[in-house]
Parts: C-alpha cells; sequence; structure tokens
C-alpha cells in the first residue's frame, strides 16, 4: 500500500530528526469522528496524529456537508485506512475453488480536520486534557484493567515483565523522575503482559526467527504505550523523549518492511483496548498475527 510507504518515510524522516510526530495532535486525546464520536483505530492514528492540527475531531466531505457545515477551499484531505469485511458467500466461493482470501481488505478513505473545515461547532470536550486529571484517569485505567499480572516494585527491579511467572517488576514510584515517566513505563510493561494465554495469547507462537519476534513484541509495547499515554493526556518532553529514542531503532526495520508499521499498531491497538476494558470485537482494524515468543523477560 503506497499509503503505508508514505507514512513509513514520514514516522523515519520524523524519528531521525528526534521528534515523535504521532504526539503532536494527542493533548486533547486520541483522534476521533466528528459524526459518531468514535476514536479512530491502529493504523489511523498514526496517519492523522502526524498532522498539524489542533482538533481531535476529523469529518469526510460528505459528512460536513450534511452536518451543515463545509471544507474551506483548497485545504487537503487526510487518507485513512478502512477494512471492509468480505461477505461469507464469497470466502466460501475462494474456499471451494481452492484459493486463499483474506476475511477482510483494505480501502482509502479522506478526512478533514475540524481546522479545515467552517460552519461546525467545535465539541465542548475538544480540549486539551486537564493537566491535574492525567495522573488520575491512568489510575482509574490501571484499576479497570480486567485479569490485571501481579505487579511488584523494588528499589533494585529494573522494569520487565516475566510472562512466566505473569509479573510485572518496577523500580519503585519515588525512583523515577516523574509520575508521567512512571505510567508510560508501567504502560510499557502492561502492554506486554496482554500477550498472557490469560489475555490475548499473543506471545504463545513459536515460529520464525526468535530475535524479530522479540523485536516486534517490544515495538507493539511501545506502539501501545503511546496510545494509553495519549488517552490519558500523558505528554511530557522527557516521556516523548524516551518513546522516540526507543522507536528511533526501529528506521532500518521499517525500510525492510513497511506493513511492519501496520502489524504493530494493530497488535498494540488490541493489547490498549484491553486494558482499557474495551471489548475486543468492536475492533474495525484488521489484526494481522506476527509471531512472538515468551523468552525469559521482557523490558
Amino acid at each position: 500500500m503506497n499509503l503505508i510507504q508514505t507514512l513509513t518515510d514520514r514516522i523515519i524522516a520524523s524519528l531521525e530528526a528526534g521528534k515523535a510526530p504521532w504526539h503532536k495532535t494527542w493533548q486533547g486525546g486520541l483522534p476521533a469522528s466528528l459524526s459518531t464520536g468514535r476514536e479512530y483505530r491502529g493504523i489511523n492514528i498514526f496517519l492523522l496524529g502526524t498532522q498539524e492540527f489542533s482538533s481531535r475531531y476529523w469529518v469526510t466531505f460528505r459528512e460536513a456537508l450534511r452536518l451543515g457545515g463545509h471544507v474551506r477551499k483548497g485545504e487537503k484531505a487526510t487518507p485513512i485506512v478502512y477494512w471492509k469485511w468480505r461477505a461469507p458467500e464469497e470466502i466460501a466461493k475462494a474456499e471451494r475453488e481452492g484459493r486463499r482470501t483474506p476475511p477482510c481488505y483494505p480501502f482509502i478513505s479522506h478526512v478533514f480536520n475540524l481546522d479545515q473545515v467552517e460552519g461546525l461547532a467545535r465539541p465542548e470536550n475538544d480540549v486539551h486534557h486537564e493537566p491535574h486529571r492525567r495522573l488520575e484517569i491512568a489510575d482509574l485505567m490501571l484499576e479497570m484493567m480486567p485479569s490485571k499480572p501481579e505487579i511488584q516494585h523494588a528499589l533494585s527491579f529494573s522494569p520487565c515483565y516475566i510472562p512466566d511467572f505473569d509479573r510485572i517488576q518496577l523500580p519503585h514510584l519515588s525512583q523515577f523522575t516523574s509520575a508521567e515517566n512512571y505510567f508510560s513505563v508501567l504502560f510499557h510493561e502492561l502492554i506486554h503482559s496482554t500477550g498472557h494465554p490469560r489475555r490475548l495469547n499473543r506471545l504463545a507462537q513459536d515460529s520464525g526467527n526468535r530475535s524479530e519476534r522479540y523485536s516486534f513484541e517490544e515495538l507493539v509495547a511501545e506502539f501501545g504505550a503511546a496510545f494509553l499515554c495519549a488517552f490519558c493526556g500523558i505528554r511530557t518532553a522527557q516521556v516523548e523523549a524516551l518513546q522516540t529514542s526507543y522507536i528511533a531503532g526501529w528506521a532500518t526495520v521499517f525500510r525492510k518492511d513497511p506493513m511492519v508499521l501496520l502489524r504493530a499498531a494493530s497488535a498494540a491497538q488490541k493489547a490498549a483496548d484491553f486494558i482499557r476494558g474495551k471489548v475486543v470485537t468492536e475492533a474495525r482494524d484488521v489484526e494481522v498475527s506476527t509471531p512472538t515468543e515468551s523468552v525469559g523477560a521482557v523490558a
């Protein structure tokens, strides 16, 4: 998909410049549809988060007209990916003919940010997260996570998730430079924990290159932590620098296989949904499984 290659090139350039482009519009929350109120998911978060707009809300050209507004002349749309599910009879016919047909396929739609639209009121919640609530939201999200792993703290611990014991180990909160930094690290390990058989069972497969499986899982955890930080409104220079530094090493991988971005974003979205207590079957993005493995502890 040319769109994925374009996004990959854009992200590589930003990372090499020391910037995390998907944080730019997240201080008000994750990107969302104005007409439905639903948050965009997976790869679409990256596609929309790399744009220079102040609103978190987006509409199609027709939606803007239907709602009583209009896109300003000369404004450029942002492409996003939707997945269309094939009809059961189409899949059955392919199976009878001995053809492998994926259950869904991507197509491109185009949306405009509210900054590009006239005649539409900005929703009341289209504002920056209140700074004093970001840690409260993070606490509530941790409390709501179903089937939580054990979380241990000790002065001697380095952050990691141990699949064999279903346990997260972290330094004490006092050892972090800020509560925001603590939650960013905790979210990373919580995303790892969603791969356990008690949850999404992402760590169960054992095929493929072991190093590549481990590296992919680290990428999923970092993307998922970025999604959760965005949802809570945790946005500090230090947290962003840490996340940028971690993901910057993936430039070579992205160049080799741009679809890694799509697969990792999809898996990270599913993991973030689980932690937030959302029903996984609500997903509209395709879930492309990539082999990972439970090997000791993952950082």
